[in-house]
């Protein structure tokens, strides 16, 4: 099995700004272009979305829909093609 990359949330929302998980653009299994935007995050302020760091394949989705994460947090994780 390939190693995993991670995709975290991005500093540029702010430094330990907390955010909410909106809408995931991409399901598990599917592939993505770098720069592609792949999730939309809520702060208390904006919405924003997230471009994928890479290209790849969405392998795994730990932080969900209506849930919240940090700053560098690590909310998915996808094979890098």
């Amino acid at each position: 099995m390939a190693k995993l990359s991670e995709i975290i949330l991005p500093k540029e929302l702010g430094e330990d700004a907390e955010s909410s998980i909106v809408l995931w653009y991409k399901e598990i299994g599917e592939s993505f272009e770098e720069g592609e935007t792949l999730v939309e995050v809520q702060t208390e302020k904006v919405a924003f979305e997230v471009p994928a760091p890479f290209s790849g394949i969405l392998k795994e989705i730990k932080i969900k829909r209506g849930e919240t994460a940090k700053t560098g947090e690590v909310i998915a994780k996808a094979e890098k093609s």
